[in-house]
């Protein structure tokens, strides 16, 4: 077994949220190679100022792994799954480290996938159907937004994400959201987004604005005022960060959330993933695979996952500015759906080159 590492930096001018901008990313790509030259790819790609940690850690980290250490993980396929070998592959790297978990996790599904000459979808158990996607527009005070949208419909996409939380730009967000909802009325979907940025007074401000206009999930609005707790459409995303099953469970159940918003690259990966939406579905919640403007190996792991897992809301997948630089095949979403490949693995070249 070969375990090769490489960083690589890619322009992405248009990964932003409402108060922070990414116009550059630095990605650790993962490649493992067996005796038979079978290889598959990863990568860690921990978002400045929203991960728990960084680069030069999980560079280190998966650095000092032996390769017998990583064949050993691997061997713990079996027959009915490989879901034993990415937890075993997980808990080579600290739990503090969750884009390295990512990193081996998402190479070692590549890896096995094509040893087996299956794509990484068929692998952990997609029945073959696609799945929604939802568009994420981007601020919703853009001057833009307007005609985001409307190109976001031509291509298919019914269901839309907005950013709110710009210092003071409060009004110009929640005119925005009333502008959408009045041009297409009920024939898109709506979620909101704040990154934990609000204050209590501008979430029930804003919420006594937004409370009519059938918004599907606001994710992490900041400080959540106790009259609106089970009231608010609550979606748990940052939040999740760090937490156990058990912590997600007590915390989900003590803000009456209704939505968990998965994010392997910043929760630690594709079994802990698959672990929260058994928790979800246990709880009657629904959950949504999304990204942190990841690269394309994480992107399509992600996709996997996302195909794999009963059906349900839109995914928060529809292909993102983190993916542009890369110049490789085209995302498989037809018409605002996810669709699952037949191509082996990852569905990606192997070369670890510099895009």
């Amino acid at each position: 077994m070969k375990l090769e590492l490489r960083r690589v930096t890619v322009r992405t001018p248009r990964a932003q949220d409402a108060r922070r901008s990414w116009p550059e990313r630095e990605t650790l790509l993962v490649r493992l190679t067996d005796e038979d030259g079978n290889s598959g790819l990863g990568e860690a790609s921990p978002l400045p100022g929203y991960s728990r940690d960084q680069l030069d850690q999980v560079e280190a980290a998966i650095g000092k792994l032996e390769v017998q250490q990583v064949v050993a993980a691997l061997g713990q396929e079996t027959r009915s799954g490989v879901l034993d070998a990415l937890t075993a592959l997980a808990a080579l790297v600290s739990i503090d480290l969750p884009s390295g978990r990512m990193a081996l996790e998402t190479a070692g599904l590549d890896l096995l996938a094509r040893r087996r000459r299956k794509s990484a979808p068929e692998l952990l158990g997609t029945n073959g159907s696609a799945r929604p996607l939802a568009q994420l527009l981007g601020p919703a005070s853009a001057a833009s937004l307007l005609s985001d949208a409307e190109a976001a419909v031509r291509a298919g996409f019914g269901h839309f994400k907005l950013k709110l939380g710009a210092p003071g730009l409060l009004d110009a967000e929640l005119a925005g959201v009333r502008a959408l909802r009045e041009r297409y009325g009920k024939a898109i979907t709506l979620r909101l987004d704040a990154n934990g940025s609000l204050s209590a007074n501008d979430v029930t401000r804003a919420w006594q604005s937004l409370a009519s206009l059938d918004v599907e999930w606001f994710e992490e609005p900041g400080q959540l005022p106790d009259e609106l707790l089970g009231a608010l459409p609550l979606a748990l995303d940052e939040s999740l960060q760090g937490l156990d099953e058990s912590a997600v469970q007590a915390r989900a159940r003590q803000l009456q959330a209704r939505c968990l918003v998965l994010k392997p690259m910043a929760l630690g990966g594709l079994s802990h993933c698959w672990q929260l939406a058994a928790l979800a579905r246990s709880l009657g919640l629904p959950i949504v695979l999304s990204h942190i403007f990841d690269g394309p190996w994480a992107w399509r792991a992600a996709a996997a996952l996302a195909l794999a897992l009963p059906g349900g809301s839109a995914h928060g997948l529809a292909p993102h500015a983190g993916l542009d630089a890369w110049q490789l095949a085209p995302a498989p979403v037809i018409q605002g759906s996810l669709q699952p490949w037949t191509e082996p693995g990852l569905g990606l070249p192997m070369e670890l080159r510099q895009p």
